[in-house]
């Protein structure tokens, strides 16, 4: 995994490449937009400051990282709040405030690795004679079936012998939400918490996850907390 971090401020690129080395990944520490723009090397999380002293910005150099791969998670770190609107256009994971606190810091650096994990996890299984891999950003829902695990994607359903306990366990620091019994629901595919107790997904039918009555206030809670965090 390769990480990218940019900013003229070098001591505080000295301060995050600390907060990195943690993490199972290979640093690059650039303080000008021009050399990070003519590296070589293919970015997995890039870490961007949002001003430089060269009159270009970390907006600029978001396009050349995603030229070489469109799956580049970029996190802009900043000084001023007033570029958090227009962070969220460039599809920033997170926008930090320098200032923000230590504990906060170290929060959202690890739900920026969290999230990079998420987009590569796959589930592999096979039922019948019929094996599958899906990368779980593709899911929708799960729900249970005469003890089969249907899994619900954007590409079709998958079939899988397994306990929905030992999936939710697998899944739940993934963004996953055990809502009932028999279903699971993938946050990045909510649309909306009706009142009345289902989550209802961004389909072009609008599908309707039934929210278990012993589950709703920690399904309510989980969710919140997600919507709350991005």
């Amino acid at each position: 995994m390769n990480v990218a971090l940019c900013d003229d401020d070098v001591i505080f690129l000295d301060y995050l490449e600390n907060k990195l080395s943690d993490y199972n990944c290979q640093i690059f520490k650039y303080s000008n937009t021009e050399d990070i723009k003519n590296s070589t090397a293919v970015f997995d999380i890039a870490f961007l400051d949002i001003e430089f002293t060269d009159n270009e910005t970390g907006f600029d150099v978001v396009r050349f990282l995603r030229m070489k791969n469109d799956k580049c998670i970029v996190s802009f770190f900043t000084n001023y709040a007033k570029y958090a609107i227009k962070g969220y256009r460039y599809d920033a994971f997170r926008y930090i405030l320098k200032k923000e606190p230590e504990q906060l810091i170290n929060k959202y650096i690890k739900e920026v690795f969290t999230e990079y994990f998420r987009r590569h996890k796959v589930i592999k299984g096979s039922y019948k004679d019929k094996s599958f891999a899906v990368y779980i950003d593709d899911i929708l829902y799960i729900e249970v079936y005469n003890h089969i695990l249907i899994i619900h994607t954007k590409k079709g359903t998958f079939e899988l012998y397994k306990q929905i306990k030992d999936i939710e366990n697998e899944l739940c620091d993934f963004g996953f939400i055990r809502c009932h019994r028999s279903y699971m629901v993938n946050c990045q595919q909510i649309l909306f918490l009706r009142s009345d107790g289902f989550f209802i997904l961004n389909t072009p039918e609008q599908t309707c996850i039934p929210i278990g009555i012993r589950y709703r206030e920690y399904a309510k809670g989980k969710y919140m907390d997600y919507v709350g965090g991005r």
